[in-house]
């Protein structure tokens, strides 16, 4: 993680804020990624819910911004020790996915290459909903050239929530993927605004220092 984290110094540091970041807040507001606090499966591990549709790419955002705002939103939930316990679990809706709009590879080579063995969180399941023809295909080259084996096994392609019964009380997901869960992002990032600046409560692994 140290050697990562000297290598991307702009990318995972104590710049990382909500409350001194514009870009930021702007980027998370399109809700790509979010965790809704306690969302979580049977058995424990914390769901982040992804709608890479949100991702439009000819907004002005870069590869650094989106990848800020998922690191940000790992950083928060690597706070829960069920991460830790348990894995994490992504449900990600691929509803409306536009390769030429909302992807870009150079946000999975930098995401990924900092997930696999250097940050201490796993992937316990990646849940794939109304993946488009076109996705499967991106999917199939992206994973191939940058998932290790056991990971791209815990990628698994679902048409419906029925899929995810066994899995999860799927009532709790975000309506508009399917549940029945409302879920404020302005509350949130206000939230975590004031945690950042209190700080008593905001455990961060950004503060960790690569040189000690």
């Amino acid at each position: 993680f140290c050697e990562w984290k000297r290598a991307n110094p702009n990318i995972f540091g104590d710049s990382l804020r909500l409350s001194k970041d514009e870009e930021l807040v702007r980027v998370m507001k399109t809700e790509v990624i979010v965790h809704p606090p306690g969302l979580a499966t049977k058995t424990g591990s914390p769901v982040l819910i992804g709608r890479l549709r949100n991702n439009d790419m000819k907004d002005g955002r870069t590869v650094e911004g989106v990848c800020r705002m998922i690191f940000y939103n790992m950083d928060r939930i690597l706070e829960l020790p069920e991460s830790c316990d348990e894995g994490i679990t992504i449900v990600h809706d691929l509803k409306g996915f536009n390769p030429s709009n909302n992807a870009d590879l150079g946000i999975p080579k930098v995401l990924f290459g900092a997930i696999f063995g250097h940050f201490p969180i796993r992937i316990k399941n990646v849940f794939l909903l109304n993946a488009p023809f076109v996705f499967h295909a991106f999917f199939r080259v992206m994973s191939t050239m940058l998932f290790p084996a056991k990971v791209r096994a815990r990628c698994v392609f679902i048409k419906s929530l029925d899929d995810l019964k066994d899995v999860m009380d799927t009532d709790l997901l975000l309506k508009d993927i399917g549940g029945k869960a409302e879920f404020s992002l302005d509350d949130w990032i206000g939230g975590q605004k004031k945690r950042e600046e209190d700080g008593s409560s905001f455990v961060t692994m950004t503060g960790i220092d690569p040189n000690a």
